[in-house]
This record gives C-alpha cells, sequence and structure tokens, in this order.
C-alpha cells in the first residue's frame, strides 16, 4: 500500500495586466485582494512570487494548500491594478510551464 503525503505547497501561474515587473507590487495587489474578500486576517497570508516574466505579463506564486482556494475566488473577484488572472495551478512547480490545453 503507498501512501501520499499531503503537498507542502500550492503553485499558481496568473497572468497580469496591465504588466508588472515588481514582485512587491504583485504581493500588495494579491494581499489587497485577499483583504476585500476574506478579511484583513486573510490579508497576511504567507504568499511567495517565485517568478515574474521578463515583460511583467505574468508570475508563479507559492501558496499553502489551505489557502489556494481563497487565493483563486479573491483573485477572481478583484477589481485593482494590476488585474491578476489564473493561468494554471498545481502542487507541481514544473507543471506549470506548459499551458497549452490538448484535447
Amino acid at each position: 500500500m503507498h501512501r501520499r503525503l499531503p503537498p507542502a505547497h500550492n503553485y499558481v501561474r496568473l497572468a497580469v495586466a496591465p504588466p508588472c515587473n515588481d514582485a512587491i507590487t504583485l504581493r500588495r495587489t494579491i494581499q489587497t485582494a485577499l483583504g476585500q474578500s476574506f478579511g484583513l486576517v486573510s490579508s497576511h497570508t504567507y504568499v511567495d512570487v517565485l517568478w515574474i516574466a521578463e515583460e511583467g505579463t505574468e508570475a508563479v506564486v507559492r501558496i499553502s494548500p489551505s489557502e489556494t482556494e481563497k487565493l483563486l475566488a479573491a483573485v477572481a473577484a478583484a477589481s485593482a491594478l494590476p488585474r491578476l488572472s489564473l493561468v494554471k495551478q498545481s502542487t507541481f512547480l514544473p507543471s506549470l510551464l506548459s499551458t497549452n490545453v490538448i484535447f
């Protein structure tokens, strides 16, 4: 019998519009979105900005699996700039490299 360990982190690839190359601005945008959707306590959720595309149009963040759904809901509901939208999310970081969907 094989037991799977629960994932330690979830990784979320986000589209950013207008483009932004500043990790602090992106983190602040995420904190604001979490705060607006779920209150002050959630605005202090630990989110790690791991990568920002050179042109600033995409970013990858790392977050606790228990907080991922809050992040996705907050990003969808937020109206602040820069606007963030989900490209892909996974517990396996290398899987975020592929964004093409094959049918």
